[in-house]
């Protein structure tokens, strides 16, 4: 039998399937003792809240955020928001279940985002930065972890593959960018581009699901970006200083505010022109998963994003009929 998967459940069905938990909170009930406990439910299609009413305690003691759980229960509408009733849980052990199940996969085909990488590499023909860019990607260990790797945790392109389909849609933002403005320094835009967010690959790890590492925590992408490229840099012979710090600024301020992680803020067009193409590729994406995730609900609106500051427009399947 196939699997039940969190974005096909309707209120009123019985639920049998494994999730993995992602969150877990236990609160007081308002009008009697004792405590229930909220949780959030996993898998690759997506997310569904859960309830634990009876015996919440217990259920706490005995299962951990990132655990994959077998729930038993069925799904209610509390509020125009679907929610399972955990009746009952147990923890999978290693080699009950399939990782697939909770790993989200982009909908690009992964060869031609590795052929469009490959294609862009080859558009580098600087005589320092193509050495560099071929320090990371002819080695086979490095192109596999970063054609798998996810382009965030929950944000955009947390999925499988998400880093170099996000990496791939900011090469080609910054080339229509180019056609705009040909002044700009098109070897620096693409080193950049395909350079800006290799860190990643030590902040992020996947299991059943995507997590930030210690180190990922403690340093951050943006200056473990810096670190490899830095010690990359130091193997070319003569490897000009100030190409260096041109690239490195680069990287190092596509954040774009100090605020949102930046050590330094973009002060060449170059690093300017990546920023905003990280961002438009990023937030495009986003929209576009929130309104993924909201097809099939109904609502002509998504909840309320935190992110942006705003609800997100969903439209209904009537939106596009006769198109």
């Amino acid at each position: 039998m196939s699997k039940q998967m969190a974005a096909d459940l309707k209120a009123g069905d019985r639920v049998q399937a494994q999730f993995v938990l992602s969150q877990k909170s236990l609160a007081p009930f308002k009008n009697k003792p004792g405590s229930y406990a909220s949780v959030v439910l996993a898998d690759r299609s997506g997310t569904i809240i859960g309830r634990v009413w009876d015996n919440a305690d217990e259920f706490d003691a005995q299962v951990s955020t990132g655990d994959v759980v077998m729930v038993q229960g069925r799904v209610e509408d509390y509020k125009g928001t679907l929610q399972v009733i955990v009746e009952q849980a147990q923890t999978c052990a290693e080699g009950e279940f399939d990782r697939d199940d909770f790993l989200r996969a982009g909908k690009r085909d992964p060869a031609v985002i590795l052929a469009d990488l490959r294609r862009f590499l080859d558009m580098v023909q600087h005589r320092h930065l193509r050495p560099l860019l071929d320090h990371f990607f002819t080695d086979p260990d490095f192109l596999d972890a970063f054609t798998r790797a996810p382009g965030a945790k929950a944000l955009h392109h947390s999925h499988v593959g998400g880093l170099a389909e996000h990496t791939v849609g900011v090469v080609k933002i910054l080339l229509a960018v180019r056609e705009c403005h040909p002044e700009l320094d098109e070897d620096m835009l693409l080193a950049g581009a395909l350079l800006h967010d290799i860190g990643k690959l030590k902040e992020l790890a996947v299991d059943t699901g995507i997590d930030y590492t210690d180190t990922g925590r403690l340093v951050g992408h943006i200056v473990h970006t810096d670190r490899m490229v830095t010690a990359a840099i130091a193997t070319i012979p003569d490897f000009p200083d100030e190409l260096s710090d041109r690239l490195c600024h680069i990287l190092l301020s596509h954040h774009g505010q100090k605020e949102y992680g930046a050590p330094i803020v973009p002060m060449t067009a170059e690093a300017c022109a990546l920023h905003y193409a990280d961002n438009l590729d990023a937030h495009v994406q986003y929209f576009q998963q929130v309104i993924e995730q909201g097809t099939g609900s109904g609502n002509r609106w998504s909840e309320y994003q935190k992110l942006f500051d705003r609800f997100i427009y969903l439209g209904t399947a009537a939106d596009t009929e006769g198109e």
